[in-house]
């Protein structure tokens, strides 16, 4: 059974940061942008950001400082005071890395959201689960502000913690959805094919990048292109069934599974909160809101899904004249549950975007493809958890085929990875992990086959994708 200790270690050996671990993150825990350092009241200017760590009950843990000098290649990095659509969390999808994005300037930088990028760089901060910082990609071309025009990096996405795709919005052609392709560079990539332009977080779910907005039609969550886009001209498609007409007012999201989105909504009026809304016949059907009190809305939103419990923590605002935000926490058993206050923002702070610490992703993949069919699999492997297999571009019938011994073999053309001991017929499989702590360290296998497919065996006509490989944890 893997201990926490021997988590660490490994990470320590794969991450790329060479220095000793600073501040190591609990797996399991909570993290919260907080904007402010508690003296300086919150404005305009760039205000100084922390990451605070929280148990799930809401006890403060630590507090992550992030840099407010340069130091190397590493750049200083802030958010505005006053700002509320910015300071979003994210954690790559291996789970090794939180992601943040913000400004390359100094505390008490005036009007900092007006700043232009190519002298106010807009900085992606990337902090690996040891506490190491890296603030060294500074964009120059992304999110550009103006006199009139605030103009924020909101959120940052990644699937490894090496490249990234932001969104945000700026004047010109610096807003929307971009790609950046590497750590440390100074120029991204604009995806966006049209609208909408004025885009808010930015997340990776199962292999596909989303992004919410409250711009002319597009009024909750939305799919960027096809899978993860590095090329522009992407189309932004909003969900089946969220609404086209102004009203609502998304902000951060988390899919439970396929079929079930929660997201957050920031009016105050009544109508803000966590929705629930899931997926039936090709469509998207809001179900319920949960909210702290009739007058709260939230922004930061993240969850965690075990053994079927969903249990979700938000980052609270109310209605005016109220400034405090507030951490929140709730296990979706039905409209009637009970949206709890756990830890309440200090003077002349506020609580932005959050993320819970799941185990990083144990899954490898094996190139032994002999065909067009791609396989996606996406999951931690953690008991109690889904993992989740999607054959793509299939030509004939898909199967996965899962095992418990991995080999490679090669048979007529293309090689085998691991011992059948399932085959299943169909696109896509959820495999829901047991809560049996007796499966820790069981490994397993899995592969697509494309019946009748040509590319690979001529008699019987198949072709396989590449195998991945999953320990349960």
């Amino acid at each position: 059974m893997p201990t926490q200790s021997t988590l660490r270690h490994l990470l320590a050996c794969l991450l790329a940061a060479a220095a000793a671990a600073q501040s190591p993150f609990t797996i399991g825990n909570l993290v919260v942008v907080r904007i402010g350092d508690g003296v300086t009241p919150l404005g305009t200017a760039a205000t100084a950001t922390f990451l605070d760590e929280y148990t799930t009950g809401g006890v403060l843990v630590q507090s992550v400082a992030m840099p407010i000098a340069a130091s190397g290649t590493n750049l200083p990095f802030t958010n505005s005071g006053s700002t509320t659509s910015e300071g979003f969390l994210n954690v790559s999808t291996n789970g090794f890395f939180l992601l943040l994005g913000g400004y390359g300037a100094t505390p008490g930088t005036l009007t900092i959201a007006q700043t232009a990028s190519a002298t106010t760089p807009r900085v992606i901060a990337r902090i690996d689960l040891l506490g190491n910082l890296d603030t060294s990609t500074a964009l120059s071309d992304a999110y550009s502000g103006s006199p009139t025009n605030n103009s924020p990096l909101r959120s940052v996405a990644s699937d490894t913690g090496f490249r990234f795709w932001t969104s945000g919005t700026g004047g010109g052609t610096s807003a929307g959805i971009r790609f950046v392709a590497n750590v440390g560079d100074t120029t991204s990539l604009g995806l966006n094919a049209g609208a909408p332009t004025n885009t808010r977080t930015a997340t990776i779910y199962n292999g596909q990048l989303y992004t919410t907005s409250a711009s002319t039609v597009y009024q909750g969550v939305a799919a960027v292109g096809t899978g993860l886009p590095t090329s522009p001209s992407q189309p932004i498609t909003l969900l089946n069934g969220f609404p086209t007409a102004s009203g609502p007012s998304a902000y951060d999201h988390f899919f439970a599974n396929p079929t079930t989105l929660y997201v957050a909504d920031d009016r105050t009026g009544g109508s803000g909160g966590i929705q629930k809304w899931t997926l039936s016949g090709g469509v998207w059907t809001l179900q319920y809101t949960l909210s702290l009190s009739p007058v709260s809305g939230c922004r930061g939103l993240t969850g965690f899904v075990q053994n079927g419990v969903v249990t979700l923590w938000a980052t609270a605002n109310q209605a005016f004249p109220s400034v405090a935000t507030e951490l929140v926490t709730v296990v979706d058993a039905g409209p009637g549950s009970v949206v709890t206050s756990i830890a309440v923002a200090g003077t002349n702070t506020a609580f932005r975007g959050l993320r819970h610490l799941a185990m990083p992703t144990t899954l490898q993949r094996f190139p032994l493809s002999c065909g067009a069919m791609d396989i996606l699999v996406t999951g931690n492997g953690q008991i109690g958890t889904d993992v989740i297999t999607t054959i793509q571009n299939p030509l004939g019938f898909g199967f996965i085929g899962y095992g418990l011994t991995g080999f490679v073999v090669p048979f007529c053309n293309c090689t085998i990875g691991h011992d059948y001991v399932l085959l299943l017929l169909g696109p896509s499989h959820t495999l829901s992990v047991p809560y049996d702590p007796t499966l820790f360290g069981t490994q397993l296998f899995m592969q697509g086959l494309d019946f009748l497919a040509p590319g690979g065996c001529p008699d019987p006509m198949f072709t396989l994708t590449d195998a991945y490989s999953l320990t349960i944890q």
